[in-house]
């Protein structure tokens, strides 16, 4: 099993639209309680989001399992895949492959991730307000179906609470009339960063960004040449500077521009005013660019956690939450 390891983001919690009001952390920890005691702590995977419904009731991620403290709040999310590739074990010595699957129908292969949440609000600087987090990488549950499982729970209770949901829209100009209107509670889960994005965003190293598509292989006619590869690539150069959502935003803008042009498959990287890659990025498939920053997330292995841990399991693995535990509370990874 290969390494085990732990993201570290900072979970915000909003309102839309938005409203003078404040919403509290505890907040998330009281709906997720409320749904998993109802059993009732599960959302349907369409597409790049979920839902409360959907024809393939085995595509889904569910709070598998809660505990709470004065300090933490940890969650164990499990996520039915039935994309996911069989689990199977190899006999290096025999060259047997022996293939793991379910005699019952309903099963599909399943991943399972720890997150753990602070209780304790960031008390200054520019995170003021929020909560450290810590995630454990698991394929298939990354940061971005995390924010919008939660999400969605809280929206369904404030559906289902409206009366607890009312607050005065604010005001764009004093001479407006107060109004009350109804809103949903909201969250966000921003990067810790580590520092390779810190020295890049300080020297301006992003100069520019190249993106590259290519196809293996093409089959022509039975007459014809075969096309073994073929690459395409469009690179292009930019002011350096030193924020990357600014980036962001000029990639959107050419992929509008070219639109005749199918972005599937298609990877980014960045680059420095010279051109050359910016080493810490590393490359990013388009559909994923989202969570681009991610590549700059604060990751920390977890030695000695692997040999007697499943892919998938029902209850909180408390190594792994101990862990994490311990990287809430090292201001080092927090500077």
């Amino acid at each position: 099993m290969s390494e085990q390891t732990i993201t570290l983001l900072k979970l915000a919690m909003g309102r839309y639209p938005s409203v003078d009001v404040v919403v509290p952390g505890s907040l998330l920890v009281e709906v997720c309680n409320y749904y998993y005691n109802k059993q009732e702590a599960i959302a349907f995977i369409v597409g790049s989001g979920v839902e409360n419904d959907a024809p393939d009731k085995t595509n889904a991620i569910y709070i598998s399992d809660l505990e709470e403290n004065e300090d933490n709040f940890s969650l164990l999310l499990v996520r039915g895949d039935p994309g996911r590739a069989l689990p199977g074990f190899v006999n290096p010595t025999t060259r047997d492959v022996i293939q793991i699957e379910a005699d019952e129908p309903g099963y599909v292969p399943g991943a399972s991730c720890h997150v753990v949440i602070s209780k304790q609000e960031i008390a200054a600087g520019a995170d003021q307000g929020r909560f450290r987090v810590a995630i454990q990488r698991t394929r298939g549950i990354g940061r971005a179906l995390v924010r919008e499982f939660l999400a969605h729970l809280l929206a369904k209770y404030s559906a289902e609470n409206p009366h607890k949901f009312i607050a005065e829209k604010k005001r764009q100009r004093k001479n407006e009339k107060p109004e009350t209107i109804s809103y949903r509670p909201t969250l966000r889960l921003h990067p810790q960063e580590n520092g390779s994005l810190k020295g890049d965003l300080e020297q301006g190293r992003i100069g520019g960004f190249k993106l590259t598509r290519g196809k293996t292989k093409y089959m022509g006619e039975a007459d014809e040449a075969i096309i073994e590869k073929l690459d395409v690539q469009l690179q292009a150069k930019i002011a350096p500077t030193s924020d990357v959502k600014k980036v962001t935003a000029l990639i959107n803008h050419i992929k509008g521009a070219l639109e005749n042009i199918s972005f599937e498959n298609l990877n980014l990287e960045l680059v420095d005013d010279a051109g050359h890659s910016v080493d810490s990025t590393g490359t990013i498939a388009i559909d994923a660019l989202d969570d681009g920053d991610m590549r700059y997330c604060k990751t920390i292995s977890m030695p000695g956690i692997g040999p007697e841990l499943t892919e998938c399991h029902a209850k909180i693995f408390v190594p792994i939450q101990k862990f994490a535990m311990k990287c809430l509370n090292k201001p080092e990874y927090w500077k």
